[in-house]
């Protein structure tokens, strides 16, 4: 007989992420639970499969840095302080740097949904004269503690090895640069994968899907919509620190899987090159702590490791080291939970997919009669289309995704007898949309235009 425990869900958790911590189908979830879909509400218990002890990960602690000290003021019989956001505040950070709900902090301003901008002023209800957030301790160093050499840096990452049927499962605790911490459920041996090259490689779905707001997004070479078209690629595309290192890639990572290999591109290099750049403490903090660094340029870097005689490996014999070394994964998972790291995923999957989707021409049947349009941008604008580009893009690449996009604005062009290119600049982004949710072959492309179309995006044009 099966026997059970309980799990109360966490910020950020997802059905699949759970089912991966207890070595479960998120189907068997779904089905103990009677639940009738994916949503998840934190503080929610679910019934899971006990394996003998409970995995709970623990609480993240507020963020250590203060915030901003709000000014007192007065609303009605209730006391109210207010509250400036700063470059990168999410509503959840903010709640657990005050003390206050989400929901109670969305009731109190009217706002209808968790998108903010710098500098706007938040209502906060007051205890006393001021807000003040609570201060947190400074985490407790690991056992044995860091002497400040790499080696000793790595054991911040203890790793759990646990025999499975037909794998084995890696469970790595990692602490987190706010004060917190996960558990990161890894296995190897992914042989039902016809792509699986390294039998004791890992995958690893990851759980991070921060929401970072759209001012912070735009900083990394955006306009507004395009920000909120990636903020909405960048929470439903894939895990800030997901990981998968049983393929060609030799070391793939973030919400989009940049690559490490050479042959496949090496996206992951200028990512790393990229955090280097643009969050310089962060990345010592993470990845050069544990001998991890970046060479050269942004534009054309190599990615380095120290080896356990102190050699140094670049390029793919980096990441082949590391692939073979499971504790050095805490430390893409950490990153994966830092903000300003993140941040630099946004701007390299800008760089690599958004600019030259924007840039990418459409080869546009018109009526029978073929009509190129040098530039994708120029007739498509709204954020709800550009979303729906983006996500196809990278997931199709940019050929496949101009091909697609092009069939579609054809159709829906000669239906609405649209005649010329200067036309197509008016052609109903809605529709186009649609016909590739109702049209297409490939089940993943639906999908994501189809999830577009469910969503509160915009699809007004862009004037």
């Amino acid at each position: 007989m099966s026997v059970f425990t309980t799990y109360k869900v966490q910020p950020g958790d997802t059905l699949y992420g759970i089912s991966r911590k207890f070595g479960m189908g998120v189907d068997e979830i779904k089905a103990i639970n009677s639940l009738k879909s994916n949503n998840l509400s934190v503080g929610q218990t679910l019934k899971v499969r006990s394996t003998g002890t409970v995995v709970t990960p623990a609480p993240a602690p507020k963020p250590v840095t203060p915030a901003p000290q709000p000014t007192p003021s007065s609303s009605g019989s209730g006391s109210f302080s207010t509250y400036k956001v700063a470059p990168g505040d999410t509503l959840y950070g903010i709640s657990r740097k005050l003390g206050v709900g989400v929901d109670e902090l969305k009731s109190i301003n009217g706002l209808t949904s968790n998108n903010l901008a710098v500098g706007q002023i938040l209502k906060v209800r007051s205890t006393g004269s001021t807000v003040t957030p609570t201060p947190i301790p400074t985490p407790q160093p690991t056992t044995p503690p860091f002497t400040g050499d790499y080696l000793s840096a790595r054991l911040q990452f203890p790793v759990e090895v646990r025999p499975d049927a037909g794998f084995t499962r890696y469970l790595i605790t990692v602490p987190l640069l706010n004060g917190g911490q996960v558990l990161a459920n890894m296995r190897d041996n992914v042989s039902y994968s016809p792509y699986m090259l390294y039998p004791q490689g890992i995958m690893y779905g990851g759980q991070s899907q921060i929401e970072l707001d759209v001012a912070t997004i735009q900083s990394v070479g955006l306009t507004a919509q395009q920000a909120k078209a990636l903020q909405y690629v960048s929470t439903h595309e894939g895990k800030f620190d997901a990981i998968n290192s049983y393929d060609k890639a030799i070391f793939s990572y973030g919400f989009i899987q940049f690559t490490g290999a050479a042959a496949v591109g090496a996206s992951l290099n200028r990512v790393m090159a990229s955090m280097k750049t643009y969050a310089p403490a962060a990345f010592q903090r993470v990845f050069q702590r544990v001998g991890i660094d970046s060479e050269g340029s942004v534009t054309a870097p190599t990615t380095t490791v120290l080896s356990d005689n102190g050699a140094k490996l670049r390029g793919d014999e980096a990441w082949l080291y590391i692939q073979r070394n499971i504790r050095m994964y805490g430390a893409f998972v950490q990153a994966g939970f830092e903000p300003s790291l993140v941040r630099e995923q946004l701007r390299m999957a800008n760089t690599l997919y958004i600019q030259t989707a924007l840039n990418f021409k459409l080869d546009v049947i018109l009526g029978g009669l073929r009509v190129v349009i040098p530039r994708l941008g120029d007739i498509l604008s709204s954020e709800a289309a550009l979303t729906a580009v983006f996500a196809i893009a990278i997931n199709q690449g940019v050929g496949g995704m101009s091909r697609i996009v092009s069939s579609a604005v054809g159709v829906v062009g000669t239906q609405n007898g649209l005649t010329s290119p200067q036309m197509l600049s008016r052609v109903d982004e809605q529709q186009v949309v649609q016909y590739i949710a109702t049209t297409h072959a490939d089940e993943r492309v639906r999908t994501r235009a189809q999830g577009v179309l469910n969503s509160d995006l915009s699809f007004g044009k862009n004037s």
